[in-house]
């Protein structure tokens, strides 16, 4: 294998800047720098880093080495794609001739950054085999993968083995807050400090740049294009679109099925739905053919669940129907155009503040309640949220507040006790929305 070709920084660091994915970045108006630059990878340690396919991962590690190239030698960094393996034992003849050039090269193996590398059937046994045998010594392994099922259930299969600092990472479509942050750095620089009593008294520029959101959601290629035309072209809908299908395919299912399963989902979008219901507004004979499309779409985070809690017996109860939501507003949107559904604009907002939950702590589930009345979600069993996006709120709407602690109605645009619009909401800080 020719591991120069992918790793030019060998002959000399400052290749990195030829790199395609770091000049792609040159003519780009919003480049996005993730905080996930600035987190510690620590030698002896196995990371990985999840997210949908298109969301610049790899642009992250390459923009990750060239930092890591200002304090480190450019052979002791490898990086390498692992669409073009097959088998475990290719990769670890991979990581056998990067171990011997290092050797001769007298260079010492620092960081190891292998990109999708879901795509490697049986990957965690590699990734075992080289640590366990100490091939490249006290590197750092960098992992990262499109399918989150298949990369979370991999890693737990290297206990002991990801050192003592190894974590699981996650690259998500942008939240409210970062998508403000990028087109908008001065606003934001102003306001990120803000709490609810002061931005209330200018919040009108999050209205706009909300209606922005829900056309891009938060992918930066597709936040750049829209900004750059005005719309979003549609070869841009057709990109997204392929790769969800495209990963169901390599599933070994249906699109069709999955197109017939994701209509059913957005016909009952924010209701909760069990897998017979589902499978009973469509072609789907089966709750469990059902169930494994709904794994595969939440692995690929196209989709995620929302669990019923029984808040008298202070525990979820997965029996119960769930309510599913897309991770991203432009995810939705791809759907209704190919789908030719219209979703109605208080259950996409709905979706909207479940998925910015949901980030809080992506390994965390998320949940909704009833007692008498649906609480939308609930952060934990004494703080509550509903979601009204409407100009006026009645005391009937305000009703299920007596059952928590802490209670917020999210409305359209109005500010009260216990109420504030969902473009405040999403932008605020969680520590700043005055919860003790």
């Amino acid at each position: 294998m020719e591991l120069i070709t992918l790793n030019p920084w060998w002959e000399h660091e400052s290749a990195i800047n030829l790199d395609k994915h770091i000049r792609a970045l040159e003519g780009v108006r919003f480049v996005y720098e993730s905080p996930l630059l600035d987190e510690e990878y620590l030698r002896k340690n196995v990371y990985t880093l999840r997210g949908p396919r298109q969301i610049g991962k790899t642009t992250f590690l390459k923009l990750l080495i060239r930092k890591k190239l200002e304090t480190v030698a450019g052979r002791n960094i490898l990086y390498w794609s692992c669409d073009n393996l097959r088998s475990r034992e290719d990769l670890i003849d991979l990581i056998k001739e990067y171990s011997d050039f290092c050797k001769v090269m007298n260079a010492e193996p620092e960081y190891i950054f292998l990109d999708e590398i879901t795509e490697i059937p049986e990957w965690q046994k590699a990734i075992k085999f080289l640590v366990d045998n100490d091939i490249c010594g006290d590197a750092c392994y960098v992992l990262t993968g499109s399918n989150a099922i298949d990369l979370r259930k991999g890693s737990e299969r290297l206990p002991g083995r990801r050192g003592e600092h190894g974590k699981d990472l996650f690259m998500l479509p942008l939240g409210f807050r970062e998508y403000v942050k990028l087109i908008d750095p001065d606003w934001y620089a102003e306001h990120e400090r803000d709490d609810m009593k002061r931005i209330r008294f200018d919040s009108s520029r999050l209205k706009i740049y909300l209606e922005r959101y829900l056309i891009t959601g938060g992918i930066p290629l597709v936040i750049n294009e829209y900004e750059k035309n005005g719309e979003i072209p549609n070869h841009i809908f057709d990109l997204y679109y392929s790769w969800i299908i495209g990963d169901i395919l390599k599933d070994g299912k249906n699109e069709q099925t999955a197109k017939e399963l994701i209509r059913s989902i957005m016909t009952s979008y924010t209701t909760p739905v069990s897998w017979d219901s589902l499978a009973k507004r469509s072609s789907v004979r089966s709750h469990v053919t059902v169930s494994s499309y709904v794994e595969l779409l939440s692995s690929i985070f196209v989709i995620f669940e929302c669990y019923f809690y029984d808040i008298n017996q202070k525990r979820v109860i997965y029996r119960k129907n769930k309510k599913l939501y897309f991770h991203d507003p432009f995810i939705l949107n791809i759907f209704s155009g190919r789908l030719n559904l219209n979703i109605e604009r208080e259950r996409i907002i709905e979706g909207l503040v479940g998925a910015a939950i949901k980030r809080m702590n992506v390994m965390d589930e998320i949940h909704y309640t009833r007692v008498k009345r649906e609480t939308d979600f609930i952060i934990s069993p004494d703080i509550g949220i509903e979601v009204k996006y409407q100009n006026s709120i009645s005391t009937e709407d305000l009703s299920n507040r007596k059952n928590f602690r802490k209670y917020f109605l999210l409305s359209k645009d109005l500010f009260g006790k216990d109420i504030l619009p969902v473009h405040a909401f999403l932008f605020l800080p969680f520590e700043k929305m005055d919860i003790p």
